[in-house]
């Protein structure tokens, strides 16, 4: 696993700017990357824009974002990946 290059998306949401943070990482012949909001891991996105989480990072108790809102920023998401890769 190789990391590579890390990128900030601006997402509407609720009248408000998100900024999130993408660290690209490269598995040789699968690319994701993991998607922050300051430092609370979100989720990590698949080069094709397919949704994955991390159990690591999951188990607990972690605040999570609002599901609806969470959806929300990964449609964003999926429809400004052409200007991500």
């Amino acid at each position: 696993m190789e990391e590579l290059q890390v990128k900030t998306v601006e997402i509407d949401l609720d009248n408000k700017k998100l900024h999130c943070t993408l660290k690209e990482r490269d598995y040789g012949d699968y690319m994701v990357y993991d998607v922050f909001d300051k430092e609370k891991y979100l989720f990590t996105l698949s080069k094709n824009g397919d949704v994955l989480f991390k159990e690591r990072e999951m188990t607990g108790d972690h605040e999570i974002m609002d599901p609806r809102q969470l959806n929300e920023v990964v449609e964003q998401l999926r429809q400004k990946m052409g200007d991500i890769n």
